[in-house]
């Protein structure tokens, strides 16, 4: 007897599979929607820690605006929290260095304005050179024997840092400087100090 071969019909061939490409199609949504779900409770928790972190500070609203969009990055580490804390401080000091040196530039200054504005511009390149020196140790924390040692450094560079900007402060107040002049630098400095002193109170806060 000759043996027949079986075949499946093509309608049942077509039935698996559509049947197989609907098993599909309803497993991928779900398993994107779960990764989906977890990065959202993951980066919800990352800033959580940014916002606890920063209720340590003085100005914890600053804190949270500057450092909540680098939550992917900072995750829960302290020590990334200070380092982009101190990108952050950085980037602010080189933008209030730059306006102060523009100013400097400006024509139509009183001999004394200029010197005020002059003495200012050293004291906040004193500032970015402090605040890189902080970020450079910070860096490398993680892998230096001597912690305690590099902590209390980049405590006192970023100290000094505001020691910077409160002389600079100090020169425009106790000179005759023009409103029109000092405001649109005194206004960059005052900020620029609120976001120092908040690296410096995460910094103590990473120390303790």
């Amino acid at each position: 007897m000759e043996a027949r071969s079986f075949t499946i019909p093509s309608c049942s061939r077509l039935f698996f599979a559509l049947t197989v490409l609907l098993l599909i199609s309803n497993i991928n949504p779900t398993l994107a929607g779960t990764s989906t779900t977890a990065k959202s409770n993951s980066l919800k928790i990352y800033k959580n820690f940014i916002k606890t972190s920063c209720n340590s500070t003085l100005y914890p609203a600053l804190c949270y605006k500057y450092l909540s969009s680098h939550a992917s990055t900072i995750k829960t580490d302290s020590v990334k929290l200070c380092n982009t804390a101190l990108t952050v401080n950085l980037k602010a000091a080189n933008k209030t260095s730059a306006l102060v040196t523009s100013m400097a530039k400006k024509g139509g200054l009183r001999p004394a304005e200029k010197a005020v504005i002059e003495d200012c511009n050293e004291e906040i390149d004193d500032c970015v050179d402090e605040l890189r020196k902080a970020s450079n140790v910070l860096d490398n924390l993680r892998d230096a024997l001597n912690k305690e040692d590099q902590m209390a450094d980049i405590k006192t560079w970023v100290s000094a840092a505001m020691t910077d900007e409160d002389t600079c402060m100090d020169e425009f107040e106790e000179n005759n400087v023009r409103e029109s002049v000092k405001n649109k630098i005194k206004k960059s400095i005052v900020d620029l100090r609120k976001i120092t002193s908040n690296s410096l109170a995460l910094i103590n806060r990473l120390s303790n």
